[in-house]
């Protein structure tokens, strides 16, 4: 066979009588959202394709909400408002802090356009204050 294009890892064969066309793309297998997906490498030729994670959204609007209580000053802590929605307060916590994402990284959530395999879960393990920071870490691009 001969490699007649190679993009990124992405490679594109065609056998020496030129009838048969071998493509082979690297993947990963992710979770995302609680779902097996599996994603392909940026290596432009693959579709850049959205995917709406409905937990990520859900709990965006949550920290929002949360957060808009506090500031009308309808509950004064993140524990009373624990103690109403019935929910534990280290979730709360957790949670809380997605209310200070850059509102560039908010709207590709929102759009399904976030880098592949961000997941609340890599929100979980701590979100910078500064928004160039965020963009860094979680693998968005400079604004």
């Amino acid at each position: 066979m001969t490699t007649i294009a190679q993009a990124g890892q992405s490679q594109y064969t065609l056998t020496p009588d030129g009838k048969m066309l071998s493509i082979f793309i690297p993947v990963e297998f992710k979770r995302r959202g609680g779902r097996k997906m599996i994603v392909a490498p940026d290596d432009g030729i693959s579709p850049v394709r959205c995917y709406r994670d409905e937990s990520l959204i859900q709990a965006v609007a949550r920290a929002w909400k949360w957060r808009k209580m506090l500031d009308r000053k309808e509950v004064l802590s993140l524990s009373e408002i624990a103690a109403q929605e019935k929910i534990g307060s280290t979730y709360i916590y957790r949670i809380f802090d997605l209310s200070l994402l850059a509102p560039d990284i908010v709207q590709a959530i929102l759009d399904g356009t976030q880098p592949p395999g961000l997941s609340l879960r890599e929100f979980a393990k701590g979100i910078p204050l500064a928004w160039e920071e965020q963009r860094e870490k979680f693998g968005f691009k400079a604004v």
